[in-house]
């Protein structure tokens, strides 16, 4: 007669060995797929940030008794005889910086001094030469010396029309008139332009 017992003893051996080794089989798989898989890759980002650009150094002009430094982009015509000239100013030419959209600043002495309880006058005379909407006088600080200035529009011979800041100040002895005349759409680009003049303006 069979033993059932040992039968279901063998059914039993078997099932658990069986589950055993399929355990076992996973595991190894497991591992195996865990040691086998490459590392992860960093990819880099596409845009990768350039070195700033260098603030280029600024460019000193002297000139008679007074140092400044010359705005980025300006060029130094003060030596240019025909672009002096074509200033048609009365007094001495001392300094001409010119921009690339046709912005002027120029300084020069007026030819007589002007007494410093006029110089709001002499600017005030600025419409009988045709300059027009003129702002008030309004004081300016040149390196410690305290001069005016106002701000105007200008139609040239040629029918351009131009906006100018015109500022006066006395020192050695002299009237310094300090002017920027450019374009009118260019006037608040040009105009941070001549502040950098005036920022770095000492006199000597």
């Amino acid at each position: 007669m069979c033993d059932g017992s040992a039968i279901l003893d063998a059914v039993t051996l078997s099932s658990v060995g069986t589950r055993a080794l399929g355990a076992g089989a996973c595991l190894a798989t497991l591992l195996l797929i865990a040691c086998g898989s490459p590392a992860a890759t960093v990819t880099p980002s596409a845009s990768i940030s350039s070195a700033p650009t260098p603030t280029p150094a600024p460019r000193p002009f002297m000139g008679a008794h007074f140092l400044t430094n010359i705005p980025a982009g300006w060029n130094d015509e003060t030596t240019n005889q025909s672009a002096v000239a074509a200033l048609g100013v009365n007094g001495d030419v001392l300094m001409l910086l010119v921009s690339p959209d046709g912005g002027v600043i120029d300084a020069r002495t007026t030819p007589q001094p002007v007494p410093d309880d006029q110089l709001a006058q002499h600017l005030a005379s600025i419409s009988t030469a045709g300059g027009t909407n003129l702002t008030g006088a309004a004081t300016v600080d040149v390196d410690g010396m305290s001069g005016v200035f106002i701000t105007y529009d200008f139609t040239s011979p040629a029918g351009a029309d131009d906006e100018r800041e015109d500022i006066v100040v006395n020192q050695h002895g002299d009237t310094f008139e300090i002017v920027l005349a450019t374009p009118k759409a260019d006037f608040t680009l040009d105009v941070a332009a001549l502040q950098e003049v005036l920022d770095s303006w000492s006199w000597a």
